[in-house]
């Protein structure tokens, strides 16, 4: 069993409970807003409430409902959209368990651009970045641009990895002295792959291959030697900023 650092997924939990309970604050806020609203209505001659007064409060009492239901609705669409992309990481997060003991695992690394799901660092294969993304339906290339279901994604996933894998270079270099090879891999748990070469250094798979691509690339030279005496001086690094 590979040597692990971190639990996988845990933060998009975190961000999927945040969610569920921003979406039952903005429904908590909309009723007492409500009751407020409707003691003022039903009070209007003791505050002095007129005509134009009592025409305000109705309309916003009237109104005030559908903000609260589209807002608390997005929220909770959020937050099962952070539960399906944690239950992704936790899939993958299982499939790098299972890897041999010649590679250490961190996952839920934050960054400057956004938590990195998972780095693997293999004794004789080199540092991996990968990207989790829970995504159904098919993904293709066309040219140097991923679709998914032949449409683009709601974020440039290509982006993302090369974003992190510049990071997660320097940041290594600061403990081992020397720039590395960092590999990026995006990894679709849901959805249909197709065999395609990678896009702009970013090798894109579905989950099933993950753990074959890992072990077969093998990068064995002095640097990935340092790096893998230094792998836990890196996750210490990369775990305290």
């Amino acid at each position: 069993m590979a040597y692990q650092h971190g639990r996988a997924g845990k933060s998009t939990r975190e961000m999927a409970k945040k969610r569920r309970n921003d979406a039952i604050w903005i429904a908590v806020f909309g009723i007492m807003t409500i009751i407020i609203l409707w003691f003022f209505l039903e009070n209007s001659k003791s505050f002095g409430i007129g005509g134009v007064g009592i025409l305000v409060l109705l309309v916003l009492i009237r109104i005030i409902p559908d903000f609260v239901e589209r807002g608390a609705d997005k929220k909770f669409r959020e937050e099962k959209r952070a539960i399906r992309g944690a239950q992704a990481e936790e899939k993958v997060g299982d499939i790098l368990a299972d890897l041999s003991t010649d590679f250490y695992v961190l996952h839920d690394i934050e960054s400057p651009y956004g938590n990195i799901d998972h780095i693997v660092i293999g004794k004789n294969n080199g540092i991996f970045l990968l990207e989790t993304k829970a995504h159904g339906g098919k993904v293709t290339i066309e040219g140097d641009t991923l679709l998914v279901n032949a449409k683009l994604p709601e974020k440039d996933f290509i982006a993302q990895c090369l974003r992190n894998t510049y990071w997660l270079r320097d940041e290594v270099e600061k403990v081992v002295g020397l720039k590395p090879w960092i590999s990026p891999i995006l990894v679709f748990t849901n959805a249909f792959v197709s065999a395609t070469r990678p896009v702009k250094g970013v090798r894109i798979v579905n989950k099933k291959y993950l753990s074959t691509l890992l072990n077969r690339t093998t990068q064995s030279n002095a640097l990935n030697a340092k790096v893998w005496d230094h792998k836990k001086d890196i996750g210490i690094k990369l775990v305290s900023g």
